[in-house]
């Protein structure tokens, strides 16, 4: 099992949102984001543990507070 780091979209998806939900949260100040690292002459953040803890958490805290769809009935 990979430990860490996450790209953004690696993390998202482990926690259970959508990329663009993520980077919508960033940029709202809802969530404190890692720094960015530079690969190359690309910046991205890389996620750990700890930062996917803390995403967990406030994905509990804002997510569904009578926003979003309803789930789907199988």
């Amino acid at each position: 099992m990979r430990q860490a780091p996450f790209t953004t979209k690696e993390a998202a998806a482990k926690v259970g949102i959508a990329r663009a939900t993520l980077q919508a949260w960033i940029k709202d100040k809802k969530i404190r984001p890692p720094k960015p690292t530079l690969e190359g002459a690309k910046a991205k953040r890389l996620w750990s543990e700890s930062a996917l803890d803390r995403l967990r958490k406030a994905k509990e805290r804002i997510y569904w507070k009578g926003q979003g769809r309803p789930k789907k009935e199988k």
